[in-house]
């Protein structure tokens, strides 16, 4: 009962404190719109406040509509609280009859024109009721301009407000919207003074400095410019107003210096633009400035420490939170994989380094075997260099008998003939031994070669963990606005890109709104991330639907290929593959040793598995390392095959050529043709290989050809005279005709041939 009787006492605080927050938030409304109705412009008023009940709702917009009344009662004359009053009363029905309809597409833009013909037509009519002139109509139609233009920043300050999102999660938009709407209340408050000291000047003087310390010289001469100009056309000398701008780039600059040294540098700034005028307004502006900066510093400096680290190395919260745990996991294992490794080649070298010499083991065990009971071992043993010379012949291949040993031997040694049999059979067996020996080292290394693969793949897993939480946190937040603008309950949104400028949005929602366009959504994400998307991909997830939008390439290309075997058997030794990951495409071939059926079977091991491994985002080295051990133990005899790579990167048209023993490629770029020929070794002789690599960078209209040793049998001159001389070609035509030129000037004894082209095409 007693934890009963807590929750529910919990459950009523935690009412009453929402209820708080929402009456200070409807109190925020009434004093905005009450402070906005007397924005003035140089001496004319502007009811700023018609602006800020157009993007209001509910009891929100009751609340800035009284605001706006007290407002135009209070601070206007009978005139201008006409030409306030009527058009609020009008975009409030606008309001009303846009949520009746449920009118969300072009929300803003409706209720923006709206603003503007109501103020426009109601100032227009109470001037032809007075003095009529074209001065007093332009002002008019430029103060329901800016009546008109306050409802899209109104709108995005709104929304932040009502979503309640933090400072971290704002965007550019967001960011805009909350300075322009301060600037439009320093102009509404911008009359009020005490003595001279103008509280909307000392306000405007806190939000640059603070600006300053968070976003250095940009936010501070970005405020300082936008609270200037707003001085400035309230009233205040223009001279003095150009100092905000000044002081705010000055402090921004030391910014980093700290808290203090960021109100001091403001303050100073300031205090001299106020020497240098000389005026009273001068000296007000000083002391503004100067309290401004002193309540600055005295705010604790864990927290606006703490802000500024969230907004400035959002990286690093996002990786404590979600990825790092999981990246120091996939170390730690990569580094206890790589100590299996480093200790199996230790216990190697040290039984390869204990192991006596054959000859010596031989004759040992011979000596057990046969001479351990022997009366004449210990005292006149003959033998004299005569083991010595048996073994030797039997290094060379041969059976020993009673004849090799010397007649002094034979005639005190009582057991020739059992010494020459125990040394055959010993001999004999110890070369089996050495052949497991062999078999169990070559295991060994192996082993040491997949234990050294896993422990760099893990790695790469690691590394690619913290790629992927290395965002793009502005395109999240400009990402999270826009699907929050069109009712989307987003749960989450990662924006990631690789170097190679593939941008890949995930997005989780709890659902898809029902009159949601699919196409008008992709086309809003891509004008405001700046980024041309795809239509997204949908898949369910367990909290929701999972939307996932890829930049659109800026390359593509066309493939051709050609290929003939050797003497035109069934089966050809070159084998390829061409296909294309979320971010780039590959052009795999290899080519077998020898021809046929055992040069096919290689080639197309080593294409598959290596195609395989990079689909799943593994490297080309790791890829590499793992398809060479797999060929390694395919069979007894030597499997060897070339492995020639293109990653074709289809955002920045960049071509990295892998090659391990492949035949050199030829490429085409602004019309001259050049060869890529880098020294390597193929696959399947050494355990431990590596790729050399070529790397170069296409356009519209260059080609790169591939091509495997039989094509290059009668030399390369001929194929870059017929690359050079390519106009336009058709890439599958192009490959035929240089497999046809290549087995004419080769005759009836040419090798596997292949020929792969590739075209780049700018979209």
């Amino acid at each position: 009962m007693e934890r009963v009787k807590k929750i529910s006492e919990k459950e009523k605080t935690d009412k009453l404190v929402d209820r708080g927050i929402y009456f200070l938030q409807l109190l925020l409304y009434y004093m905005s719109s009450f402070t906005l109705s007397g924005a003035g412009l140089f001496s004319v008023k502007v009811p700023l406040c018609i602006g800020l009940s157009a993007v209001c709702k509910g009891a929100e917009l009751i609340a800035a509509c009284l605001g706006g009344i007290t407002g135009c009662f209070l601070r206007m004359n009978k005139t201008d609280a006409l030409c306030c009053l009527i058009p609020l009363a009008g975009t409030v029905g606008t309001v009303l009859a846009v949520e009746k309809l449920r009118i969300n597409h072009r929300r803003t833009l409706i209720l923006s024109v709206a603003v503007f013909m109501f103020t426009v037509a109601s100032s227009t009519v109470m001037m032809f009721a007075g003095a009529p002139s074209l001065n007093g109509f332009m002002l008019n139609v430029c103060s329901a301009l800016l009546c008109a233009g306050s409802v899209v920043f109104y709108s995005g300050t709104v929304n932040c407000i009502n979503k309640k999102r933090s400072f971290y999660l704002l965007d550019n938009h967001s960011l805009i919207c909350i300075m322009i709407s301060l600037c439009t209340l320093l102009l509404g408050s911008s009359e009020v003074s005490v003595f001279g000291f103008r509280p909307a000047r000392f306000f405007g003087s806190f939000i640059i400095i603070f600006a300053a310390f968070l976003f250095a010289q940009a936010g501070g001469s970005i405020a300082g410019v936008s609270i200037g100009t707003c001085v400035a056309v309230s009233g205040t000398s223009v001279a003095l107003s150009l100092c905000y701008g000044i002081s705010g780039l000055a402090s921004g600059i030391f910014s980093k210096y700290g808290q203090f040294v960021t109100a001091l540098v403001f303050s100073s700034v300031t205090g001299v633009s106020a020497l240098i005028d000389g005026s009273a307004e001068g000296i007000s502006v000083f002391a503004e400035s100067a309290a401004a900066g002193l309540i600055f510093a005295a705010i604790p400096q864990k927290h606006v420490n703490k802000l500024r680290a969230e907004i400035s190395f959002p990286k690093e919260k996002r990786l404590t939170t979600e990825f790092s745990g999981t990246k120091k996991k996939l170390l730690a294992v990569s580094r206890a994989v790589g100590s299996v490794s480093r200790c199996v080649k230790s216990v190697s070298e040290g039984i390869d380094a204990l192991a006596p010499a054959n000859d010596v083991i031989v004759t040992l065990r011979v000596k057990e075997r046969v001479c351990s009971d022997c009366r004449i071992k210990n005292d006149s043993c003959p033998e004299n260099g005569d083991f010595a010379a048996v073994i030797e012949k039997l290094s060379q291949g041969n059976a020993v008998s009673t004849k090799d040993f010397s007649p002094d031997f034979i005639l005190k040694c009582p057991s020739v003939p059992r010494l020459a049999d125990a040394f055959n059979r010993i001999y004999s067996n110890r070369n089996a031994i050495n052949a497991l020996q062999a078999t169990s080292a070559k295991t060994r290394e192996i082993a040491c070669n997949q234990f050294d693969g896993m422990s760099q793949l893990l790695k790469e897993l690691s590394e690619s963990v913290e790629a992927d939480a290395t965002t793009l946190h502005s395109k999240e937040r400009t990402a999270l606005r826009v699907l929050s603008d069109r009712d989307f309950d987003v749960r989450s949104v990662i924006c990631t890109q690789p170097v190679s400028g593939a941008i890949r949005l995930r997005c989780i929602v709890s659902d898809i709104p029902q009159s949601t366009s699919l196409l008008r959504l992709t086309a809003s994400l891509s004008a405001e991330i700046g980024a041309e998307m795809c239509p997204p991909k949908i898949r369910e997830v367990s909290d929701g639907k999972e939307l996932i939008f890829v930049r659109k390439e800026l390359f593509s290309f066309s493939f051709g290929s050609a290929s003939a075997s050797c003497a035109d058997k069934k089966l050809c030794g070159d084998y390829f593959e061409c296909f294309r990951t979320e971010s780039k495409a590959y052009v795999i071939m290899s080519d077998g040793m020898g021809t046929g059926g055992r040069a096919a079977i290689d080639s197309a091991m080593t294409v598959e598995l290596f195609s395989r491994l990079i689909r799943t985002g593994i490297s080309a080295e790791t890829a590499l390392r793992i398809t060479n051990t797999a060929l390694t133990v395919k069979s007894d005899d030597e499997s060897v095959s070339t492995l020639d790579v293109a990653e074709i990167d289809l955002f920045s048209g960049e071509v990295a050529l892998f090659k391990a023993g492949a035949a050199p490629s030829f490429y085409s770029c602004s019309g001259r043709v050049y060869t890529a020929e880098p020294p390597s070794t193929p696959l399947g002789i050494l355990n431990d290989i590596s790729f050399s690599r070529y790397n170069l960078k296409l356009k519209g209209g260059d080609m790169l050809v591939i091509v495997s040793d039989g094509i290059l049998g009668s030399g390369s001159i001929w194929l870059k005279d017929e690359i050079k001389a390519a106009r336009n070609p058709d890439a599958r035509d192009f490959s035929k005709l240089l497999l046809e030129t290549a087995r004419r000037k080769c005759g009836e004894n040419f090798d596997d041939m292949t020929v792969l082209t590739l075209i780049m095409e700018e979209k």
